[in-house]
C-alpha cells in the first residue's frame, strides 16, 4: 500500500538523507544551509508553497551557528502557491529553476517544511515517488515550520498586508534571546558574516507558471 503520509523525526536531515541515497559519508553541511536552502517547500493538505533563499554577506565577523532562524524577510508575495497534484509536474516544468531532476549536473539541497508533525501530503508521496524512480541525486530535510514561515503564511491564506514590525515576534531567532527588529537583534546580524535572506524571485513569473 503506498504511504499516505509522513511523521517528521529527529533523523530527518540532510545527512540522513545523504547516506539513505549515496551510503557514504554525509557532505558538510554549511551553518547557513541549517534552515533554510536555495528553495524551501512549505506542505499542507492541498498547497504547497514555493520561495527562495539566497546568500548574503552583511558584517565582517565571524561565520556563527544559531540554536534558532534568523529573519529572512520572508513576504505572503514571495511564496508561489502550487495545488499538490500538480506539484511534480510543475517541478518537472520548471526543472531549469529548481535543477531537482537527474537531467541538470547540480546536486540541490531543499527543506521540505510542514506546519504539523505528521505530513498528510500528496505532493511528497508523488515527489518521493518521482525521485526514486528518476535515480535523482537531490538531498532533502523535512522540518517543522519556523516561526516567520508560520506567520507568513497566516497573512498569505487571509490576503492581508503584511507588515514585519507589527507582528509580535517571540525570542525564537538566533541564540533564542533576542526578537527580530531589535538594536539587540541588528548587531547579532551584523556581526555575522553570512546569513540567508528570502528572494523575490518568483514574483514575475508568479501568474505565468503557477499552478
Amino acid at each position: 500500500m503506498e504511504k499516505k503520509y509522513y511523521v517528521i523525526s529527529n533523523a530527518d536531515s540532510i545527512s540522513e538523507a545523504w547516506k539513505k541515497s549515496a551510503k557514504v559519508p554525509p557532505p558538510f553541511v554549511p551553518y547557513n544551509l541549517k534552515w533554510y536552502s536555495d528553495v524551501v517547500f512549505i506542505l499542507d493538505s492541498s498547497k504547497v508553497y514555493a520561495y527562495q533563499t539566497e546568500k548574503t554577506h552583511t558584517g565582517s565577523g565571524n561565520n556563527m551557528d544559531f540554536e534558532y532562524p534568523n529573519l529572512i524577510g520572508l513576504k505572503p508575495e514571495y511564496l508561489l502557491t502550487i495545488n499538490s497534484e500538480n506539484f511534480v509536474s510543475f517541478l518537472l516544468n520548471n526543472n531549469d529553476i529548481f535543477g531537482i531532476f537527474p537531467d541538470n549536473s547540480v546536486q540541490p539541497i531543499i527543506y521540505l517544511a510542514s506546519q504539523t508533525d505528521t505530513v498528510k501530503s500528496v505532493a511528497l508521496t508523488q515527489l518521493w515517488k518521482r525521485l526514486e524512480n528518476n535515480k535523482s541525486r537531490t538531498f532533502f530535510s523535512v522540518r517543522r515550520t519556523t516561526e516567520e514561515e508560520n506567520i507568513v503564511l497566516l497573512y498569505k491564506k487571509n490576503n492581508k498586508e503584511f507588515l514585519p514590525e507589527n507582528v509580535k515576534w517571540t525570542s525564537n531567532f538566533y541564540n533564542g534571546k533576542v526578537k527580530p527588529l531589535t538594536t539587540e537583534y541588528k548587531e547579532i546580524e551584523e556581526s555575522n558574516q553570512l546569513i540567508r535572506k528570502a528572494k523575490e524571485n518568483f514574483k514575475k513569473k508568479k501568474r505565468a507558471i503557477e499552478m
